[in-house]
């Protein structure tokens, strides 16, 4: 499952060492006292009537055990009847009575009259009725607004990770793998009806007076959670009569959209033809279904035929799709596609190891969309993502990669950026140090939920068949990674300055500095000199290891080498702080020639300085420097880097002396780019051109320039002038934003009768963003209040954008952000989307919350509403606290450091233009007397 625009963000609250998880929480676990082989499920489905459904299913039983209680999940329903009996004896019903739990276990038992026998196949049948579910996770009701027809119903389902037992009695966690037959009824007016298998012909099920019937193909044999569900009136492209892909490969959408959906169906196919390529593994069912629905509470799920997307994940429109939302698209189908090897194939054996799906699937959709389209840097932009998971990972109380779970609600909460980006990223590192080759034999795992040991045997076993080995056994090294939060910096320091020797010490970086934490790792390190600048060889030339002293590397050649660098290309998942002198000698090679150094190690040298800088481990005049390079600097990742550095800065020194300082340098750093890039796009950008573009124009709309703002304001007035003059794409939320910051009212009212207007996803994205940047306090307050207002017209999926676009538009803006969920988050909470809605918006505020202030505001919120948080919501105000805590230290620790450069560099400035002056005038002088 992908979460739409790297959602899933939220940091995620680890369990208490100190608790007996199981003891505390085992006994929402299914017993495992039997297990499903088959199941044989009718569905009567009529959009037209919301509230409930009914159906049957049929339950081919194995007990491991003697036993008179067969246990399962329901959730939400009505049992209508219950018949049991053994395959040998069906003519007895052996059923005697049933309870379902009230609570969120869902445990259905179903108690029998006598003792079922192990390992003696048995029959359940029930029927029941079940409500459509109000908040897209189980069976639910979508609708859209279709030309000349009005509104118009569909029904579409979400069952990851527990909703499959809101749907029918099942054993609903993923290792109860079985058979699923589905049998769909449907009235006439729906005709698109499609589950994970083709049609079946031949046909067994009764017919249903006023229902068209649909018996489908036997799944393979599968997890609960990836059953899908569509009776629609949708329309589709196909690729029957020009296959890329040798098997059948259809886009499904709303009528009238089939033209936005024909980069789905290309890119789709040529993606699913790279990905059997490199993991030399078939797709194995003969169809595969694409499906955009209007409302999706995820960014898309990866049901096994059946993949259903949000439409923004999906559809692509010429001229009002952004580059972003273009490249989003292609990297969710990946995402998506990559599952059907790594999440169906081979499924984990409970969520505690949800990263086994998510993880790889997050490395795959950049790696897999880059060996379809090389041109878009995938694994270049790779590096932004890991550096955008150490913010949410530099917090103590985030969990592990693996995170025992057993509730719904924590479950559900594990689906957060460890299990997404962090996970991705370290299996991106162990994607180095296995070697490359040896990643895709090892995946070809059989048809089985799997733990990690059973992956790593694997991996080893491919290793070991390679001409490359380790010192140490994958399981080691992977131990730690998996189990333990968060990540180590290692601190590098040469033995002396002639020595040729470094050494390399481990420990966990934390962004609260007042924290620590005694957690290690076994850490790949490899270095460059600059003598020999190859940055190619990314393999690991040494180890790291935990409970042992600083690692001493002898390199040949360190007394002649100005400078030196750990983890090229950043490929490991750590943080890197030389000795000053070599921080001080990189900061002269950016300066004086750039290029020498890696594109990814210049971004990596900016990340990771500021982030030393920020945490009180670096002194901030060595990042300061280090930026100056960037005025020279033209390609688009180092920028990504430091436009998260400056984001940061721009929120502390707000409001201090220093901030006219600092926007002045951001102007002068950017102006080359400025006036290289402007607002038109160029036929000769390349694709990430357009992210370098809004980076550079945003830092000068924002930061004061006069040019920037005029520009944006003459852009948007043409538009309002002239429909046709619609700015291009990739600006309109720059363009947007800069004529809202004014507060102008009429502006305002332009964009929000568009976004009601709209019916493009893409063009209603781009719109709900920039509404957020208005200063008028009342269209803010009204704006915001869409979120709670049930007649406001964003769905539910994107309500949580509106405050998370508030807090990040300016600070005004954030505090009164802040202050409407605090006054109002037992209205927020149902409203949006269930999945990461309230975490994304409590993340938002973990990264611009600075003040004592925001602390006091921050408690008096928990202690307002701990009664009803989450999981996740608990994960997410711990990772506040610990970062409002880290920037209240800021301030007293690093403000003057970072007023007193500033201050120094416009000093020096002014000499140097003072000397040149005089220099200048002196020249004038003697040509005149001359």
């Amino acid at each position: 499952m992908y979460s739409l625009f790297l959602a899933l963000l939220g940091t995620a609250l680890a369990l208490p060492l100190n608790q007996d998880i199981s003891t505390q929480y085992g006994h929402y676990r299914l017993p495992g006292e039997s297990h499903p082989t088959l199941y044989d499920v009718q569905l009567v489905i009529d959009p037209g009537k919301t509230d409930t459904f009914t159906g049957s299913v049929y339950i081919r039983i194995i007990p491991e055990i003697n036993t008179q209680e067969i246990v399962m999940h329901a959730m939400e329903m009505t049992i209508n009847s219950i018949r049991l009996n053994t395959a040998i004896n069906a003519g007895v019903n052996l059923y005697d009575n049933y309870t379902m739990a009230t609570d969120d276990t869902h445990f259905l038992r179903i108690r029998t009259t006598q003792q079922l026998v192990a390992l003696q196949l048995i029959e359940v049948n029930i029927e029941f009725e079940s409500k459509y579910a109000d908040n897209m996770f189980g069976l639910y009701v979508s609708t859209f607004e279709q030309p000349g027809v009005g509104r118009v119903n569909l029904v579409t389902s979400q069952l990851q990770p527990t909703f499959a037992r809101r749907v029918f009695p099942c054993f609903d966690e993923p290792k109860y793998k079985a058979v699923f037959r589905m049998t769909v009824y449907a009235p006439p007016a729906y005709p698109t009806v499609r589950t994970n298998m083709p049609l079946r012909t031949d046909l067994s099920k009764p017919a249903l007076q006023g229902f068209n019937k649909y018996e489908f193909q036997d799944t393979l044999v599968q997890s609960s959670y990836l059953l899908a569900f569509l009776v629609s009136n949708f329309e589709y492209i196909s690729n029957e009569q020009n296959a890329i892909f040798n098997t059948t490969f259809r886009v499904y959408s709303r009528p009238g959209t089939q033209s936005t959906a024909a980069f789905a169906l290309d890119f789709g196919q040529k993606n699913m033809v790279a990905l059997e390529e490199y993991t030399n593994f078939k797709y194995a069912l003969p169809k595969l279904d694409k499906v955009a629905v209007p409302d999706f509470a995820a960014g898309a799920m990866e049901n096994w035929g059946l993949v259903i997307y949000r439409e923004v994940a999906l559809l692509a429109t010429e001229g009002v799709t952004t580059t972003s939302t273009l490249q989003n698209i292609g990297r969710i189908i990946c995402h998506e596609n990559m599952h059907m090897w790594f999440g169906n194939e081979v499924s984990p054996d409970s969520w505690t190891y949800t990263w086994l799906n998510e993880g790889f699937a997050n490395f795959f959709e950049n790696f897999g969309t880059e060996l379809v389209l090389p041109e878009w840097r995938m694994m270049d932009q790779y590096v932004l993502l890991v550096q955008g998971v150490f913010q949410n990972d530099a917090v103590l109380s985030v969990n592990p990669m693996t995170h025992p779970v057993y509730t719904p609600s924590q479950v559900i909460g594990t689906f957060n950026a460890v299990a997404y980006q962090k996970s991705g990223s370290v299996i991106r590192m162990m994607q180095h140090f296995v070697l490359c080759r040896s990643l895709p034999k090892g995946l070809n795992i059989s048809r089985n939920a799997v733990t990690p040991p059973d992956l790593f045997i694997s991996l080893q076993q491919a290793l070991d068949q390679s001409s490359h080995s380790l010192p140490i056994q994958v399981a080691t090294i992977m131990q730690r990674w998996t189990t333990q939060g968060g990540f180590p910096v290692l601190t590098v320091e040469r033995q002396a300055a002639s020595a040729q020797s470094i050494s390399i010490a481990q420990r966990r970086f934390l962004t609260d500095p007042a924290l620590s934490a005694n957690d290690a790792w076994h850490v790949p390190v490899n270095w460059v000199l600059s003598t020999t600048p190859d940055f190619s060889d990314t393999k690991a030339q040494g180890w790291v290891l935990p409970n042992s002293p600083a690692l001493s590397v002898d390199i040949p050649g360190l007394p002649d080498a100005d400078w030196y660098i750990i983890n090229k290309q950043q490929t490991g998942y750590y943080r890197v702080n030389y000795d000053l002198q070599n921080w001080r000698a990189l900061a002269n090679a950016l300066q004086t020639s750039h290029s020498v150094i890696h594109l990814l190690n210049r971004a990596q040298i900016v990340d990771d300085s500021f982030n030393l800088a920020r945490t009180g481990r670096l002194d901030y005049e060595i990042p300061l420097e280090i930026s100056r390079y960037l005025v020279n600097e033209t390609d688009y990742i180092p920028w990504g880097s430091i436009n998260n550095a400056f984001a940061y800065l721009d929120v502390v020194l707000a409001g201090t002396p220093a901030h006219a300082l600092f926007q002045r340098y951001i102007r002068e750093l950017t102006a080359p780019l400025y006036e290289e890039l402007g607002f038109e796009a160029k036929t000769s950008d390349e694709h990430v051109t357009a992210y370098h573009r809004n980076i550079i124009l945003n830092l000068n709309c924002r930061h004061g320039n006069e040019h920037c703002v005029n520009r944006t304001q003459e852009l948007l007035q043409q538009f309002k002038n002239n429909e046709n003059n619609r700015p291009k794409p990739d600006i309109q939320t720059i363009v947007f934003c800069s004529g809202l910051r004014g507060g102008d009212v009429d502006n305002f009212n332009f964009l929000w009768d568009r976004f009601i207007a709209s019916q493009d996803s893409s063009e209603q994205s781009i719109l709900l963003n920039s509404l957020a940047c208005t200063s008028n306090p009342e269209l803010r307050s009204f704006f915001l209040n869409q979120v709670i207002d049930d007649t406001s017209p964003v769905r539910e999926q994107d309500r949580h954008t509106i405050i998370v676009a508030t807090i990040n538009s300016s600070p005004e803006s954030m505090e009164e952000a802040l202050d409407f969920v605090i006054e109002n988050f037992a209205a927020i909470q149902p409203r949006v989307q269930g999945l990461t809605g309230t975490s994304n918006i409590l993340n938002a505020f973990a990264r611009r919350l600075t003040s004592q202030a925001h602390s006091q505001k921050i408690e008096a919120f928990v202690t307002r509403y701990q009664n009803i948080f989450s999981a996740a919501e608990l994960a997410g105000v711990a990772g506040i606290r610990e970062n409002v805590a880290s920037s209240i230290a800021w301030s007293e620790n690093n403000y003057e450091t970072v007023n007193s450069w500033f201050s120094s560099y416009y000093r020096s400035n002014a000499v140097a233009i003072s000397s040149s002056l005089i220099i200048l005038m002196s020249i004038f002088v003697s040509i005149f007397n001359y």
